[in-house]
């Protein structure tokens, strides 16, 4: 081993007068680690699009919705939360909740939008006022929708609720809730199209008595082995529905962009590969007198193949990690500062989501390492072709 490390350092060192293969070296290196840094990005990207998105959706949604096939009401008087309750395992929350759709007046603009009727509001991090609990006469309105209508604080506001309405005007009832408080969730066909009231307001307005839509029900568990452990207990006319089974389209998007970007990206990981190889091969050549007196002194050709794999797997290990540390304070930098902006209205964020998968670093690490060293062996083999005299000769 230590023969082996005084060469590699010998071909590593550049001294006063650097050659072609100490050039080719240190560009190969830099090439590997661009394409390494790249690689790493897009996929913290990708991951980061995924996890915000799905955070802010399961604050909206809940984890799962308990609902009818046919969407009729539930009675609670059934209680069928206490069933749930009952039948899990976890540590989970039930909470009630009514959706509908309604027509919200102010002055002369008129928007359409829906109804949930919660007791509590959902987790979000922008409330112009923090509290969570409902009042009964008050409703709260997304960011854009407030724009849109120009709301200021504690007006009143006209609403009419449309469920069930077959086109005789005269059967619409109106009524008059308090706007006092705005949510933001950073998607804006939510903000614009969503609003909160009570339970109890909600029940009114829909004519709905003792009843709900369903049941929203959050835990801190996985969302696929919560479904599993609920699944059993739930029967004919009730279903489950995840928040990935109402947002599958915008996943199965996700999921179709994911393996062109990957491969384009791991394209350009490999032609820093491809550059080691070249490297190695101009190596090899630079290198061959050499190689001819160390064979005709009684080394082995497998020690001379294992110094210029060694070497080639240092290119491949430098390159490789200062691309993933540069990835990595790429990540820290925009985690912090946001500097990378996007439209909200578009990608449902106001910056570049970025989320570092170290796990997935060490496998590019590895991935790359291991393909740098067999790269190698072709240029190596071609050069031990030669018999000594004809090396000795270059």
């Amino acid at each position: 081993m230590r023969l082996y490390l005084q060469f590699i350092l010998r071909y590593f060192r550049c001294g006063k007068k650097r050659s072609f293969s100490s050039n080719a070296i240190i560009l190969a290196t830099i090439g590997l680690a661009i394409g390494v840094f790249s690689l790493s990005v897009t996929i913290s990207v990708i991951r980061g699009f995924e996890n915000i998105l799905s955070n802010k959706l399961i604050n909206v949604d809940g984890k799962i919705r308990l609902k009818t096939i046919f969407g009729t009401p539930v009675n609670t008087l059934d209680r069928i939360d206490s069933i749930i309750y009952s039948s899990s395992s976890f540590e989970i929350n039930v909470k009630p909740f009514i959706r509908g759709s309604a027509v919200i007046h102010k002055n002369k603009i008129n928007e359409s939008l829906l109804l949930e009727g919660v007791n509590y509001l959902p987790s979000f991090s922008h409330f112009v006022n923090r509290e969570e609990f409902v009042d009964d006469d008050e409703i709260i309105i997304g960011s854009t929708l407030a724009k849109i209508l120009k709301l200021d604080s504690s007006e009143v506001l006209v609403l009419v609720p449309l469920d069930g309405f077959m086109g005789n005007v005269q059967s619409l009832k109106y009524y008059k809730l308090i706007f006092r408080r705005t949510y933001k969730t950073g998607m804006d066909e939510y903000d614009k199209n969503l609003a909160y009231v009570s339970i109890n307001t909600a029940q009114k307005m829909f004519n709905m008595n003792d009843e709900v839509s369903g049941y929203i029900i959050n835990s801190d568990t996985k969302t696929d082995d919560l479904l599993k452990n609920l699944n059993d207990s739930i029967k004919y006319p009730y279903f489950l529905e995840t928040w990935m089974d109402r947002h599958q389209i915008i996943f199965a998007w996700i999921r179709t962009q994911t393996l062109p970007i990957v491969i384009i990206f791991s394209l350009i990981t490999l032609v820093g590969i491809t550059n080691v190889m070249a490297t190695v091969s101009l190596l090899l050549s630079e290198r061959s007198k050499e190689i001819g007196i160390l064979l005709s002194q009684g080394i082995q050709k497998y020690q001379i193949r294992n110094i210029f794999l060694i070497e080639s797997g240092f290119i491949g290990l430098i390159g490789s990690t200062i691309g993933s540390l540069l990835a990595i304070l790429f990540t820290f930098i925009q985690s912090r500062y946001n500097f990378i902006q996007l439209p909200e209205e578009v990608y449902f964020m106001n910056s570049l989501p970025i989320s570092f998968d170290y796990n997935m670093c060490f496998i590019i690490i590895f991935v790359s390492l291991f393909v740098t060293i067999c790269s190698s062996f072709l240029p190596i083999k071609t050069i031990f072709d030669n018999n000594i005299s004809k090396l000795l000769e270059y």
